[in-house]
């Protein structure tokens, strides 16, 4: 039997009709009835594959017609698995593998290549939803697998559209054009894959073909292409691939900037156009921080290089360097020079490179905070208030000027405390605990610069009450810091016992808490005998308590030199403290 047009002409009306329902009637739906397109569609696809059931009966099977007509069959059963799987009912999986099995032995034929393709990749996405992830790689590997060999051997894949015609009507590179989108869905999905296998090296790199893949071919949304760059920034700059990173930090500002010459600007419909303005302004908002989170990397492992000590490791082998990876992936076709050029993909050695990348992050900011307002969302505020405090801690790192570098502790701190001061800490509790906590260690930062200063004039003249209240007041706010981040996790500041729900990872900054405390109440400068009999006792407090908490095995081997220090100074305190006593009694 020959196929003609009349043969599947009715079939190839309902299977336009379906399409039809699924593409543009649905976006009309009822929100009480969500699906009731896909329904109509699924009923009139199934109307199809019974007429091409009927047909196929009638064929020779080791025809090239009846080819043609298994491959309809499983595109057809594969539409009607993936309506099934969307209005998420049962049986969508047994649909694709029996799509899968009708073209078994079609698999090398130009009419089938694309519609296997599909078929696996549907396959790997289920596999995927369900936690099976090497089941899901495994159907995606052998997506990959033939359109490759599809490439290699020159095969011509044909699309829906020429199966139903006749070959004089195919379409010329339509189907190769098919072909490469069903390839980037693999490499795409692939990528997902290896992430949950935590094979992220694998995950970044087919994410970073797939969004080369949408570029070449001009299959993408701007928004979505511009978030996934971003996102893959942010696996390549902890490892110092800074290079790489920068590169596709550029790329997801470049191609935001796209969608507003492109997209943005054309739309006639105020509402509509106001509409993507926000989006945009959104987006641009979460690139921004992302660049901001680059900075402040290089900043902080700028730090941690220029603290290195040259000393090998006890087992004599040498300490790895941190040097910034030049390798980059570039994408091609992308003028990203100019998005580039801001900012250096080195780390900083001197106060001068700090500075340069410091003013770029903050830049990029302060533009999110345009957008992330504390009067509408309040956290995310806060969170880049963090990110600001971060900035100006590092660079006073590179600061060797002692009333600058106070200076940049100070703005940080200002950072911190608004935080403290629009956040409920009852419902913001954790970025509370964090603001309060780094609080603590700025003005201690803070203390430890003035204390420095303090002993430089000690061997020159008598120091001022000023610098001396100023000391305190450092010590007294670091403490007050310090002690409401303990009180957060509901612990007695006259006891000092830690609840047995307090975890491993919560233990340390608590404990570190007690020794600053310990160490701040000492510090503290008064004539007033009394009063230093009362610090010293409460230093000698915390102390014990640091030492008797260090004691949990969970905290071994965590505060090594710290705890030395400690056991130290507890066998002192108390012969101080009876000094104390005894002068106070002498009166």
């Amino acid at each position: 039997m020959k196929i003609t047009k009349e043969n599947l002409s009715d079939i190839r009306e309902e299977y336009e009709k379906a399409h039809r329902y699924i593409d543009e009637e649905s976006k009309n739906d009822p929100p009480t009835e969500p699906f009731r397109s896909h329904y109509i569609a699924r009923d009139v696809l199934n109307s199809a594959l019974r007429k091409v059931k009927t047909l196929s009966e009638a064929l020779d099977p080791q025809s090239d017609v009846a080819t043609t007509v298994r491959c309809i069959h499983a595109n057809i059963l594969k539409d009607i698995a993936k309506i099934t799987i969307f209005v998420e009912e049962p049986r969508g999986e047994e649909l694709l593998k029996e799509a899968l099995d009708l073209i078994a032995n079609d698999h090398e034929k130009e009419p089938a290549i694309n519609a296997r393709i599909e078929i696996l990749n549907q396959l790997g996405i289920i596999a995927c939803n369900q936690s099976n992830f090497p089941e899901s790689k495994q159907y995606l590997e052998q997506a990959k697998d033939v359109y490759f060999e599809t490439k290699e051997l020159e095969r011509e894949p044909l699309t829906m559209a020429d199966l139903f015609g006749t070959k004089e009507e195919v379409e010329k590179g339509k189907g190769l054009k098919l072909l490469e989108s069903n390839h980037t869905l693999t490499l795409y999905y692939l990528a997902q894959v290896f992430g949950f296998l935590d094979n992220l090296a694998d995950s970044a790199q087919y994410c970073h073909m797939t969004l080369q893949r949408q570029l070449e071919y001009n299959e993408y949304e701007h928004i979505d292409w511009a978030l996934n760059a971003v996102t893959l920034s942010q696996f390549y700059f902890p490892q110092n691939h800074l290079s790489q990173a920068r590169h596709l930090l550029a790329a997801s500002t470049f191609m935001l900037n796209r969608y507003e010459t492109e997209v943005v600007e054309k739309i006639a419909n105020p509402t509509e156009r106001a509409e993507k303005e926000e989006t945009l302004r959104y987006r641009m908002a979460d690139v921004g921080r992302c660049w901001a989170k680059y900075g402040l990397h290089i900043l902080a492992t700028s730090k941690e290089r220029l603290g290195m000590d040259d000393e090998p490791n006890e087992d004599g082998t040498s300490k790895p360097l941190l040097t910034p990876v030049r390798k980059v992936n570039r994408f091609h076709g992308l003028d990203l020079a100019a998005y580039e050029g801001q900012v250096t993909d080195e780390f900083c050695l001197t106060f001068d490179d700090a500075k340069l990348v410091m003013l770029n992050s903050l830049s990029w900011l302060n533009k999110a905070k345009e957008y992330y307002t504390k009067e509408t969302e309040a956290s995310q505020y806060a969170k880049i208030l963090q990110d600001v405090a971060s900035l100006y801690k590092h660079l006073a790192f590179f600061e060797e000027d002692d009333s600058n570098q106070c200076k940049l502790y100070k703005r940080g701190a200002d950072q911190l405390e608004e935080i403290v001061e629009i956040l409920n800490a009852t419902y913001y509790q954790t970025i509370c605990r964090e603001a309060w906590y780094e609080l603590g260690l700025t003005y201690s930062n803070m203390l430890n610069v003035k204390l420095g200063q303090l002993d430089d004039m000690q061997s020159k003249d008598r120091p001022t009450p000023h610098a001396l209240n100023k000391i305190n007041h450092l010590c007294e706010k670091s403490i007050r810091n310090f002690k409401k981040f303990i009180e957060s996790y509901k612990i007695e500041l006259d006891k000092l016992e830690l609840p047995d729900s307090i975890g491993e990872d919560e233990m340390q900054p608590i404990l570190y808490a007690f020794f600053h405390i310990g160490r701040l109440y000492y510090r503290t400068i008064t004539p007033d005998k009394r009063l230093k009999l009362k610090n010293t006792e409460n230093s000698l407090f915390y102390y014990n308590r640091f030492v008797e908490c260090c004691k949990d095995e969970r905290m071994s081997g965590l505060f090594g030199q710290e705890l030395g220090v400690c056991k130290e100074i507890i066998t002192l305190l108390p012969l101080k403290i009876e000094k104390l006593k005894t002068e106070i009694a002498e009166g």
